[in-house]
């Protein structure tokens, strides 16, 4: 008996049934993504590991605990990405025809992949869009990727979503902050995790990230940054504030959100939803102004965000979504039947309309059946009066209403 093989744990097959769907997703964030101007850009989907830690840093999960790494033939250490940031700031780097514009906008699509434990909304293949501004430290583009964002959501029909920002400050103001949370953390070491217990003093930001319920409950009483940002960083965020309520783009302040990644400087954002339970962020982002001249360009401010398809999809209404339709099927008895659907077929398909048969000579019955799977918009039939006659017969699926066409003006039925 041969064997039957399956897929790894946290890994998807999208089917049919879940691709419109997913298309509608892809589609409308493309879409938003031209009307604000940003253009695709194409990653790869490995780099060197460096790209990684060096982009994301040595202490964050995604790097100690979380990556698909392997060498390649010459012993070079490569890795899957896990996120798109990186690579989109080591293509920008590397391609200098791009940083030398004054401001670039780009957007990004694709799979990523790390090794967490699967559930509801983790996988270790997920698939995201994404957005990146280069060139300017003006909170106008904190703004336009917020709102691109939320346009996105709003077009895709999500409902009871709640946007949450922050600013975490700069390298300079973060300092008294991050003692802070050293002392504060330090006197209730005992009640962390494990992680968390070495990320007081490796990487102490990280411990607002943590989602395990002991350091849960820590972080709600934990000091916030408010009372630390520097003058600079705080008219940055009043002017992010100004720009979503002069567009009426409603957000809570978080003061405890960080992100989990080592880059984000100032301005951090997520898009959240209670029907998605614990794992609730569906989209986040933040500004990384340090993080372009760390992969050796030039100083350059830059902003951007990623959300996630899979968690989309759990939002939205697949009863609000519009199914693709087949235009026609057609319907035959008979050998000169099926050669003059054949005929139809390809004068259809020639003509751009969608459309199938089945080649099996089965009966009336079970062709109107697959006709109804396969959710046509159309059933044309052909039989031996409308091979005499030089008509077809015509079915709308949605009524059942029938009307006989004249062969030469089929295409014309279709199109209205």
């Amino acid at each position: 008996m041969n064997k039957t093989y399956t897929k790894p744990p946290g890994i998807e097959d999208i089917f049919p049934d879940r691709i419109t769907a997913w298309n509608f997703i892809l589609n409308t964030a493309k879409e938003v993504c031209g009307i604000y101007n940003f253009k695709e850009l194409i990653i790869p989907v490995f780099e060197y590991t460096d790209v990684f830690i060096r982009g994301i840093g040595t202490e964050t999960d995604i790097v100690s605990k979380e990556m698909f790494s392997f060498e390649d033939r010459g012993g070079r250490s490569l890795t899957l990405r896990p996120e798109g940031t990186a690579g989109a700031v080591r293509a920008y780097v590397e391609n200098g025809d791009y940083n030398r514009l004054s401001i670039a906008k780009f957007f990004y699509c694709g799979p990523m992949f790390r090794a967490e434990r699967p559930q509801k909304g983790r996988l270790r293949q997920f698939n995201q869009f994404g957005a990146e501004t280069f060139g300017s430290i003006n909170p106008y583009y904190d703004f336009e990727v917020i709102s691109m964002m939320d346009a996105v959501a709003k077009k895709l029909g999500i409902e009871n979503y709640d946007l949450l920002i922050n600013s975490i400050g700069c390298r300079e103001c973060r300092v008294n902050y991050i003692n802070e949370l050293k002392n504060y953390y330090a006197g209730r070491k005992e009640s962390l995790c494990e992680d968390c217990k070495k990320r007081i003093d490796r990487n102490p930001l990280r411990l607002l990230d943590c989602k395990n319920e002991k350091c849960l409950e820590l972080k709600n009483k934990a000091p916030v940054i408010t009372s630390f940002i520097c003058k600079t960083c705080e008219d940055h965020h009043t002017a992010l504030k100004n720009y979503l309520n002069g567009s009426n783009i409603s957000y809570t302040e978080d003061p405890l959100l960080v992100r989990g990644l080592d880059y984000y400087t100032k301005t951090t954002f997520e898009f959240v939803s209670k029907g998605l339970g614990g794992q609730n962020a569906f989209a986040a982002g933040g500004r990384y102004d340090n993080l372009v001249e760390t992969f050796g360009g030039r100083p350059t401010p830059a902003v951007g965000f990623a959300a996630g398809i899979e968690r989309i999809m759990l939002l939205l209404d697949s009863n609000k979504i519009k199914q693709k339709q087949l235009d026609a099927f057609l319907v035959y008895s008979g050998e000169a039947a099926f050669k003059k659907s054949m005929e139809i077929l390809n004068k259809l398909r020639s003509n751009n309309f969608s459309a199938d048969m089945d080649p099996e000579f089965s009966g009336f019955k079970s062709q109107f059946k697959k006709a109804d799977r396969e959710n046509a918009r159309l059933t044309i039939i052909i039989g031996e009066d409308e091979i005499n006659n030089n008509n077809l017969t015509v079915k709308h699926m949605e009524n059942g209403s029938q009307e006989k066409v004249a062969e030469e003006r089929i295409l014309d039925c279709l199109q209205k």
